[in-house]
């Protein structure tokens, strides 16, 4: 019983890592296309994309997609919460 629980386990932290290493690497590109441009703005919002998600530790994050989203009137599936965070902080 215990070797599926963690069996179980393992499938859902792949699937999720997955999705957040790939939202994580679009999400990057989009970022440096902006931290890269010529214009101020662009460079002034990655800028500050980056300090948010560096300042900030990684289960607050995690914490306020899920609850902030809720707190909002959105009914949100942990996974689903989860797979957000993650991709905005990779």
């Amino acid at each position: 019983d215990i070797v599926r629980n963690l069996l179980t386990g393992l499938q859902w932290t792949l699937l999720l890592s997955l999705v957040a290493f790939i939202g994580g690497g679009l999400i990057g590109l989009l970022v440096m296309t902006l931290r890269i441009s010529s214009k101020a703005f662009p460079r002034n919002v990655a800028r500050t994309y980056i300090e948010l998600f560096e300042g900030t530790p990684l289960l607050m994050q995690l914490f306020l997609v899920f609850f902030g989203i809720a707190l909002l009137g959105v009914d949100i599936s942990p996974w689903l919460a989860a797979a957000i965070a993650l991709t905005l902080f990779t």
